[in-house]
């Protein structure tokens, strides 16, 4: 974590910024007097924070429908088109490109199939990336001037804080300084972090855990992965490592499925895609699994028991799973998705049976469980929330740069 900053009054106009900004995105629309009432600051610093904020287009005036006789109180909501933050998700062979409005609603997307059939030197990718950005915001008829910065999202072991690739197991990258080699490309500030985490992000703040703390989210899909929420913030543990829940160990049998990772037993190997298409056909099914677990879905659905019977283990598996996470984090709801979840109830049935004969101390309703529908674009989004992360973060951390919001601020020439 970056050192606090001393108190200076920068820091306490900031502060003060922040808390303004934060309020009124929380709450959709509220007026002037509420936001006083609510901050507790004066009515004057009100005033000209919002007045920056009106300066720079960033918030917009409303009046309201409600009135209690006088004049129609005038309301502040934010502008969504102030500022745009560009995804990125990245794949094996091919990415997701989403530019997202202040909302984190996706305004366009673009699929980019350039990296297909060809290798993954870091170079090649960094260009790959910065065309497919550059080409995504002309599609959508944005300036450049307008983005704070791009999100990039990817499997793997990655440092967040210095935009490293310290592992990645589908790019055969090791210690890729892919965020500073974008920043430079770009001229943008770049954030990045593992896709499960990104997703979790863009579920905290606009989605599913807005409403809870501690919460978890695990996906399901060619590999399994873990988000974990702690205190409102992602925990990445300390070399970036932390949610390889894929790769816990569920079978130490000699015979156990062999996982992608080279081990045997992982619970990737049995309730991703990946292990239930190898336990069905007894071959590798490669990374492109989207087709072949749409026919064998199919299969067991129409009553194959052979193939029911695969998709019960992965559930039963999941859901032991599931249970030893509850058990260690008590998290407030656990949010499942990823593209596994296609397969619905023949997961899902197996799981929801088998997770409350493994929760400690815990009734099975305790635990609230959501299911998210998660598609390609949706990746994308989420690595787009790194950078709104930033934008609702209070700027009381060191930092070589000043907080995103004097980004949006000055988007218009808007500067104090």
């Amino acid at each position: 974590m970056s050192a606090t900053r001393t108190g200076n009054k920068r820091l306490l106009r900031d502060l003060n910024q922040s808390i303004v900004f934060n309020m009124i995105v929380e709450r959709g629309s509220i007026s002037r007097t509420e936001l006083a009432k609510q901050s507790g600051l004066p009515a004057a610093t009100i005033t000209r924070i919002v007045g920056n904020f009106l300066s720079a287009g960033l918030v917009s005036e409303v009046s309201s429908e409600e009135s209690s006789g006088g004049r129609r109180p005038v309301l502040l909501s934010i502008n969504p088109s102030a500022g745009y933050i560009v995804g990125v998700k990245l794949r094996e062979d091919s990415m997701t490109v989403a530019i997202c409005d202040l909302n984190c609603t996706i305004i366009h997307t673009l699929e980019e199939n350039t990296l297909a059939n060809a290798d993954t030197l870091p170079h090649r990718v960094v260009e790959a990336i910065a065309e497919a950005v550059k080409r995504c915001l002309s599609e959508a008829g944005i300036s450049v001037r307008k983005v704070l910065g791009v999100g990039v999202g990817l499997s793997g072991l990655i440092d967040s804080s210095r935009g490293i690739c310290r592992y990645s197991a589908i790019l055969n990258w090791r210690d890729v300084e892919l965020g500073p080699a974008l920043e430079f490309k770009l001229r943008l500030p770049v954030r990045m972090d593992n896709d499960v985490n990104t997703l979790a992000v863009a579920e905290r703040y606009f989605g599913a855990g807005r409403d809870a703390a501690n919460f978890l989210l695990v996906t399901v899909g060619r590999g399994v992965g873990l988000g974990i929420v702690v205190g409102g913030e992602i925990y990445r543990g300390s070399h970036g490592g932390a949610g390889e829940f894929g790769h816990m160990t569920v079978d130490t049998s000699a015979d156990a499925p062999l996982c992608n990772c080279g081990k045997r037993g992982c619970l990737e190997a049995i309730a991703s895609d990946y292990g239930i298409l190898r336990a069905a056909t007894g071959i590798d099914p490669g990374h492109h699994v989207e087709d072949t677990i749409g026919t064998l879905i199919d299969r067991a659905r129409m009553g194959d028991a052979n193939t029911q019977a695969i998709f019960t283990r992965a559930g039963n598996a999941l859901g032991v799973a599931v249970a030893n996470l509850i058990n260690i984090f008590d998290p407030a709801r656990v949010l499942l998705g990823g593209e596994g979840m296609r397969a619905g109830e023949l997961i899902l049935g197996p799981l929801r049976n088998t997770m409350p004969q493994h929760i400690f101390g815990r009734s099975n309703a305790d635990i609230a469980l959501d299911i998210l529908q998660t598609n390609e674009a949706n990746w994308a989004r989420g690595a787009a929330s790194l950078v709104l992360h930033e934008v609702f973060r209070p700027p009381i951390y060191q930092s070589e740069k000043g907080p995103l919001i004097d980004d949006l601020l000055a988007v218009n020439g808007n500067r104090r």
